[in-house]
């Protein structure tokens, strides 16, 4: 849990290019949100001062491929266009990334791809730090991986998919990543009900304690 955040651990061939940006009018909306709130962002006593958290919605015209916030860039308080990388190939197990755009892909690009290849009606995922909220899912039976599995690499990719599979998700789509400090990814057929599920878990985690 104490190494660096952001740390980029895939293979990655990137070609320098102007994106080609679908509309992304409503991820920024959230990541906007998640920012203000904390949830996303760059804070010199967490983290090592690493940036932290990252979003990513499917591309509308191409569904094997997706935009993802580029790697640090959690310090921004607003993303333009060029703050984007669309990862356009993801091979999970050799744990290679094809991507192109002005900057790299967030180092969670592995977990992403895994998430919308698992259904083509999961179309944005969120991923973001909480101390709260992470404490909580971690000791309520929320979705979570094993302790022993690192961020943004094949295991942690393969852990998603084992959890999707156990149908741990029916009925929450939020996860708690056990061994990544604070880390918790959430998603949906869109941006809105991806905010929605993180939503739930932050009621849940804030509901008064009942005598």
């Amino acid at each position: 849990m104490t190494e660096a955040e952001g740390v980029i651990k895939y293979q990655l061939d990137f070609r320098q290019a102007v994106p080609s940006l679908d509309d992304l009018a409503e991820i920024q909306v959230w990541r906007s949100i998640l920012h203000e709130l904390g949830l996303v962002g760059r804070d010199p006593a967490r983290y090592q001062g690493y940036g932290y958290g990252n979003l990513s919605v499917r591309s509308a015209s191409q569904s094997a491929q997706f935009f993802i916030t580029a790697s640090q860039t959690g310090h921004l308080h607003r993303l333009s266009e060029k703050h984007y990388a669309l990862v356009e190939a993801v091979d999970i197990e050799r744990n290679h990334v094809v991507a192109s755009g002005e900057w790299p892909p967030s180092s969670e690009a592995l977990t992403h791809a895994m998430i919308y290849q698992l259904s083509n009606g999961l179309n944005c995922v969120l991923h973001i730090h909480d101390p709260l909220l992470w404490d909580y899912g971690l000791n309520h039976q929320w979705p979570k991986t094993e302790p022993w599995v690192e961020y943004g690499t094949p295991q942690m990719a393969s852990e998603v998919k084992r959890l999707f599979r156990t149908g741990a998700f029916t009925h929450q789509r939020c996860l708690m990543m056990a061994g990544h400090q604070d880390g918790i990814i959430c998603f949906g057929d869109r941006p809105a009900s991806a905010g929605m599920a993180l939503i739930q878990l932050w009621i849940a985690a804030h509901r008064p304690i009942e005598d």
